[in-house]
């Protein structure tokens, strides 16, 4: 589905998020070390990999998933 912008359709207009969420992801809160976000900053991929099998929530933030929602900031459940 394309949207319109001023009578023209745009495939520009496809891509344009609607929402617009100024949220800092790099504050520190209780338990952001065991957080995906922060374990993928620090490059630890191959726990990172463990923690995203089998994923069940996504983060609202970042976008990482993970099976457990206490390995993520804002967890939404998939």
């Amino acid at each position: 589905m394309k949207r319109m912008i001023k009578g023209k359709t745009s495939a520009a207009a496809n891509k344009k998020s609607t929402v617009d969420y100024k949220m800092p992801l790099a504050d520190y809160h209780p338990n952001h070390d065991k957080h995906l976000c922060k374990i993928v900053e620090v490059r630890n991929m191959k726990t990172a990999g463990k923690l995203a099998k089998n994923a069940r929530y996504i983060c609202f933030l970042c976008g990482r998933a993970a099976k457990n929602k206490s390995n993520l900031c804002e967890p939404v459940e998939l």
